[in-house]
């Protein structure tokens, strides 16, 4: 017998694929901690840098000579910024008056032109203050100026030598931010991450046990239904034996002798009324009798076992012609399975077939079982009257009772309209779990 699959797997499967998800978020939240640290590492460096220099070189070397466009002071005041060009660190460089206007540029072009300057740069004029963020170089005064984005742009206040406020504007590349992004990787990724790895190697052992111990109570209460199923059937089989060899026969005997005792009344009209009642008593008991073997068969099945699930659904179907319902069987789909899965199968065609005869006044119905991966899916359907005309009450109990074999093995049972008319008993259940 085919025992359920096993839990551990499916939880180690689970753990596994759990952990590279945790892995994976803590690795990406990892570079974005990195990243927005670097940034703001190399902002307030960059900061620090540009307000020394807006102070201690940009500033003194701006005077009145250099706003009206003196030769000698704007190449003292090149020299001096174009040398700390030269170190690499700094991409660009501008120095603003407090009109828009600027009044040196490295791209020399820019020099006089006069651009909107942001409210948070003209509050920098007459301050020792700094701003800085990273910049994608989309301001109009970045027209002339290609270099590859982002940037660090720094507006640092100043005086110049006259002491007028100006603003020096400098824009420094992105390496310090790489190099420190890199370098907090660094320590961080292998804190993190390896603080994860250590705690699922920690972990590992116990989920294994955790799984193991699913098996185990898995296992024992398949063997629990195994046993009180068993019970259940050999208790099936007693009552079906005694009612067969006990009620069954004593009818039976019934019904052979009222033709005799109807035959040894006197004639004339005086025995009429006797004779009419044995006739009655006669097709009653003919009737019961026909009924309890039938229910006999439906309740313990003789053929299934031996025969399989088609030819003991083709005898349900059968039944049911008796009744006048005309029945479609496919169950081919599912007739290699387990025999406890055809027994399940099997009930619930039986019970579904039953509600169709008694309640549903139909004129054809559909009984097929069919498997999708692990699920055994049983529908019979019919094309009756529907829910909405049926009585309350009718069937409710045949359905509870399948109902509760079913929960026990994680099914499930559902009864709903069919589109055109009818009704649709729909059971689900995993192939391989059912002990009956």
């Amino acid at each position: 017998m085919k025992e359920p699959r096993s839990a551990v797997r499916h939880a180690m499967i689970r753990f596994v694929v759990g952990s590279l998800v945790a892995l994976l978020a803590i690795g990406v939240g990892t570079l974005f901690i990195a990243k927005s640290v670097a940034e703001r590492a190399a902002l307030r460096e960059a900061k620090t840098r540009g307000a020394a220099l807006a102070r201690v070189v940009a500033g003194p070397l701006v005077n009145a000579d250099v706003r009206r466009g003196d030769a000698v002071r704007l190449a003292a005041l090149n020299d001096a910024l174009r040398s700390r060009l030269r170190e690499g660190s700094i991409v660009h460089m501008k120095v603003w008056a407090e009109d828009g206007s600027i009044l040196w540029s490295d791209e020399h072009s820019l020099r006089g032109r006069r651009y909107h300057l942001a409210p948070s740069v003209r509050k920098l004029f007459g301050t020792t203050q700094v701003v800085a963020e990273m910049s994608r170089l989309d301001k109009a005064e970045n027209e002339l100026e290609t270099d590859p984005a982002p940037l660090l742009e720094v507006y640092a206040g100043a005086t110049d030598a006259d002491g007028h406020p100006v603003v020096f504007e400098s824009y420094w590349a992105d390496e310090r931010v790489n190099s420190d992004r890199q370098a907090i990787l660094d320590r961080l990724a292998p804190v993190a991450l390896g603080s994860l790895v250590l705690f699922e190697l920690a972990v590992f052992p116990l989920a294994i046990s955790l799984g193991r111990r699913v098996d185990r109570g898995q296992s024992e209460r398949n063997k629990m239904l195994r046993h009180a199923i068993s019970a259940a059937d050999l208790e099936r089989r007693r009552i079906a034996q005694d009612l067969h060899d006990g009620v069954v026969q004593d009818l039976a005997g019934i019904a052979f002798a009222l033709p005799s005792v109807q035959a040894q009344l006197p004639p004339g009209p005086d025995a009429d009324g006797t004779r009419r009642v044995i006739e009655e008593l006669e097709n009653v008991v003919r009737r019961d009798l026909a009924g309890l073997r039938s229910m006999l068969t439906e309740t313990y099945p003789p053929g299934l076992d031996e025969h399989g699930l088609g030819p003991s659904v083709v005898a349900l179907a059968k039944t049911a012609a008796r009744h006048g319902v005309v029945v479609e069987v496919a169950v081919d789909g599912v007739a290699d399975t387990r025999p406890d899965d055809v027994r399940l199968v099997y009930r619930v065609i039986r019970e579904g077939l039953r509600n169709v005869a008694k309640h549903a006044r139909a004129t054809s119905a559909m009984a097929e079982a069919h498997r999708e991966g692990d699920l055994i899916i049983v529908t019979v359907a019919d094309d009756g009257r529907g829910l909405d005309d049926r009585p309350a009450a009718s069937g409710h109990l045949g359905l509870r009772v399948l109902a509760d074999p079913l929960q026990d093995v994680d099914g499930s049972l559902e009864l709903r309209a069919r589109p055109g008319g009818g009704t649709i008993l729909e059971a689900t259940f995993v192939a391989g779990i059912a002990v009956l």
